[in-house]
């Protein structure tokens, strides 16, 4: 008995296969053919496994001519069957996409976030959500419109999730600012958004090197690096960014060395500090004497307003991107004033002499 239970239920998913790759194979059904595939197909539906089912739910929601009752019965039967649905389905109920991208489990979500054509308020509504699973899908549908605020959405999210961020990266079509992603960037893109960076500063007139040597700073990291305690150096780090211990972690470790160097530029550290800390600290790029002199002219040629934009986008710190705007902006009023005092005490200077003389002459 349970073995002819076991050919029955074999017998009927490959039947149920068969009569679906016949219907897919060929269009312009007449209405009677239709309605005669309906009761076949639904019949066999209703007495299958779900499973059974789920493999020939999407060439059914790929059919343009899938009777709409089998595909209502798709999304009835839940789990893998209704993922294929919602993913696939032409005309899914837009009342239940709204209530599953929203609501929904990670699975049922970003199989939503995979379809062809998807309302500009479900795409907000999925970018809302925290799971990389719907992220990931719905960063890597180019079938879709992306808008700014969804691209923002995403954005800050890929902060702290490669993956993420690595899809955004290699979406072309987009345009929206890579430097929040720089830690997923290859070493070519990280070269394009530093230079980006840099034509940005000098635009603005801050070309030159506005940095200020912190000098606690600088001792702290120097014994710091003597000792190599990695911990304690992200966290003075963290403190002079006012950002995210995770977040500097990765500056930290990542192997290519380009954010640290620029951390350590942004924050004014000389170039023989930081390249001690990355000695000390033994980090891949200082085993690599090409790599290592490519970083410290990376440091060295980085204008320190370019670095500091870079490393708050890539910590979500803005502030500290405004206060050097503001540290640099009153660097410049006070090399203004210096300037002018000597200008005019140069100018005050030459009066007197031109007095003298002229006493001189007359005497």
């Amino acid at each position: 008995m349970l073995s002819e239970g076991v050919d029955r239920r074999e017998s009927d998913r490959a039947l149920l296969r068969t009569i679906v790759e016949q219907f897919v194979a060929r269009t312009g059904y007449r209405p009677s053919e239709l309605q005669q595939f309906e009761r076949l197909a639904g019949g066999l539906i209703d007495i299958g496994e779900a499973e059974s089912v789920a493999d020939v739910a999407e060439m059914l929601c790929r059919h343009p001519e899938t009777p709409p009752e089998l595909i209502a019965r798709l999304f009835d039967l839940g789990e893998r069957c209704a993922r294929v649905a919602f993913e696939y389905a032409p005309r899914a109920p837009l009342a239940e996409i709204i209530a599953h991208a929203e609501h929904g489990s990670p699975e049922l979500a970003a199989a939503i976030a995979r379809r062809a054509d998807l309302p500009k308020d479900v795409v907000a509504i999925l970018a809302a959500r925290s799971e990389g699973a719907v992220l990931h899908a719905l960063a890597a549908n180019r079938r879709i419109y992306l808008d700014s605020s969804a691209q923002r959405s995403l954005t800050q999210v890929a902060r702290d999730d490669q993956r993420l961020a690595r899809i955004l990266l290699d979406r072309e079509d987009l345009d929206l600012d890579p430097e929040p992603l720089f830690l997923a960037a290859t070493e070519k893109e990280r070269e394009q958004i530093v230079l980006a960076a840099c034509r940005s500063a000098l635009s603005s007139g801050y070309g030159e090197s506005l940095g200020r040597l912190d000098k606690a700073l600088g001792a702290d990291l120097n014994v710091l690096a003597f000792k190599a305690d990695e911990d304690l150096t992200i966290s003075r780090i963290a403190d002079a960014l006012d950002a995210r211990k995770s977040r500097v972690r990765r500056i930290f470790l990542d192997e290519g060395g380009e954010a640290l160097a620029l951390t350590l530029t942004a924050l004014a550290i000389d170039v023989e500090t930081a390249t001690r800390l990355f000695i000390c600290h033994r980090r891949p790029a200082a085993l690599d004497a090409r790599k290592m002199r490519a970083l410290r002219g990376l440091m060295t040629s980085t204008p320190s307003r370019a670095a500091a934009r870079i490393v708050a986008a890539i910590t979500g710190n803005g502030r500290f991107d405004r206060d050097f705007s503001r540290r640099a902006a009153n660097w410049r009023e006070d090399a203004a004033n210096v300037v002018t005092r000597r200008l005019g005490s140069a100018r005050q200077t030459s009066v007197e002499v031109r007095k003298a003389s002229r006493r001189d002459q007359s005497a």
